[in-house]
């Protein structure tokens, strides 16, 4: 591959859930149903008292499908996939949720790196261990137990330095790997 054709590479990762998902989505789930309670409560007290004349029943149970639509909405946010776009030298990273939503995280330029290596790597142990250099740090894997986490050290254009955990594919590394041999280092 020349590095001086154009590349673009794309990779898409699902994030695996963990603990704070799912007492996020414990939390959601009690809340609706507990408004869910109070919302049919109100609505029998008000058809039993008299005072109803029939529109707060329907109301009630309106409100009680857009509670638990919301549910829903809300618990799909939790569906987190990655995506990695590699163009050029350049690597940027979305999130998207639910297969809906996008926002984009980071973007790094391979040329002007730290460093990029496995976490891994017993070469780059140091490096890696020493993160409280670092101003911010994002962990953008999908499930770390599959392995091939590598980290990428960068300091952006507000002298912000930046810390990236993420898995991208054998051949985004080696792609990025021919843009900046000293920085990039492809663990085989």
């Amino acid at each position: 591959m020349d590095i001086y054709n154009d590349t673009f590479i794309e990779y898409l990762i699902t994030k695996r859930k963990d603990g704070r998902d799912y007492a996020v989505i414990i939390l959601l789930t009690l809340a609706a149903a507990a408004l869910s309670a109070g919302i049919l409560t109100l609505t029998f007290v008000m058809m039993f008292s008299g005072n109803d004349r029939g529109l707060g029943s329907s109301v009630g149970f309106v409100l009680i499908a857009l509670v638990w639509y919301a549910w829903y909405l809300l618990k799909s946010m939790r569906n987190v996939e990655y995506e990695y776009i590699l163009t050029n030298s350049a690597m940027d990273i979305d999130k998207v949720m639910s297969k809906k939503g996008r926002k984009h995280l980071v973007e790094w330029d391979f040329k002007n790196i730290d460093i990029c290596a496995r976490i891994d790597d017993p070469n780059h142990r140091s490096e890696y261990e020493n993160s409280s250099s670092r101003d911010k740090i994002y962990d953008l894997t999908g499930d770390r137990s599959r392995g091939y986490v590598y980290f990428v050290d960068y300091t952006d254009e507000n002298n912000v330095k930046t810390r990236v955990l993420f898995q991208p594919t054998s051949k985004i590394i080696e792609t990025a790997g021919k843009y900046n041999r000293r920085r990039v280092f492809v663990m085989e």
